[in-house]
């Protein structure tokens, strides 16, 4: 096994975006203390090379990377871990590019960045927010051979409301509907994600969802689960039903008070990144 204390090579890659997508490549520091505003706007997906742990870091459902970006930097920050934070298909461009995608590529883009960190590293922590997190249970249930620890943050499994499902039954799915982010309780900070959202992608992401609730008995690793009380997109219920149902044998909640449902951005963010750091953190000693 390579030295999982191998220090940083302080070198941060950008992936190559849709030609479209016009973004600025800057040249970041790590220490996201002095870059904050930077983290807090830039969508572009990155990968930081660091420790043999690697976290594979996801953004959710119409979002970007920009949505979990400082909790992914000062993760490295504390940890050393390599970390990477992907664009999963159809986002980061036009709601129509997003209409062209369903849930077999979501799951493509995060099983490929899973695919690079597991070829740089020897222990992986997968995690996600929201859809990212469904992402995160769904890999980890399904190649448990390549996922030591998980981390779901307001992951979805297929709770809803009666309202927000009962459309989807409708024929043709060819319109869109009004946006679902930005749910975050700080006063300034303000999600980049799409406004409009087609409506044939909400049902692919209804069957992702719901399957891989079904699937949850069949995680064993680790896991870590955070839940907001106050979530206005995804059911707080959905926490518990991680902590209940996955057949792990070392599971923990943390319920979150002062953030909703993009908890990456809002009030709690720091205690995210303390007690993932510290989950992390764990592996390296429990591998030794």
């Amino acid at each position: 096994m390579r030295d999982p204390i191998l220090r940083s090579t302080d070198r941060t890659t950008l992936f190559e975006l849709p030609p479209n997508l016009q973004l600025y490549a800057a040249d970041w520091k790590i220490n996201c203390h002095e870059r904050v505003m930077d983290c807090d706007i830039d969508p572009n997906p990155y990968y930081i090379h660091g420790s043999s742990i690697g976290l594979i870091l996801l953004h959710g459902f119409t979002s970007t990377p920009q949505s979990v970006a400082y909790v992914g930097r000062q993760i490295h920050a504390a940890t050393g871990a390599t970390v990477s934070v992907p664009l999963l298909a159809g986002h980061g461009e036009t709601p129509e590019a997003l209409a062209l995608t369903g849930y077999h590529d979501w799951l493509g883009s995060a099983k490929k960045a899973l695919d690079r960190v597991r070829a740089d590293c020897d222990l992986i922590v997968i995690a996600g927010l929201s859809l990212g997190g469904t992402i995160a249970l769904n890999l980890s249930i399904r190649f448990p051979e390549l996922v030591d620890r998980v981390i779901s943050i307001n992951g979805s499994t297929g709770i809803y409301r009666p309202d927000q499902v009962a459309g989807l039954f409708n024929p043709g799915l060819d319109g869109f509907h009004r946006g679902i982010g930005s749910d975050i309780k700080h006063p300034t900070r303000r999600e980049t994600c799409y406004d409009r959202i087609p409506l044939a992608t909400m049902r692919e992401r209804f069957v992702l969802t719901c399957a891989t609730g079904i699937m949850l008995p069949e995680l064993k690793q680790p896991i870590l689960v955070f839940q907001s009380r106050e979530d206005h997109v995804v059911a707080p219920e959905n926490g518990s039903r991680i902590v209940q149902d996955v057949g792990s044998s070392d599971v923990r909640l943390q319920w979150l008070d002062q953030s909703y449902h993009v908890a990456t951005l809002d009030n709690d963010r720091d205690q995210i990144v303390k007690q993932c750091s510290d989950f992390i953190t764990e592996l390296l000693s429990s591998s030794t």
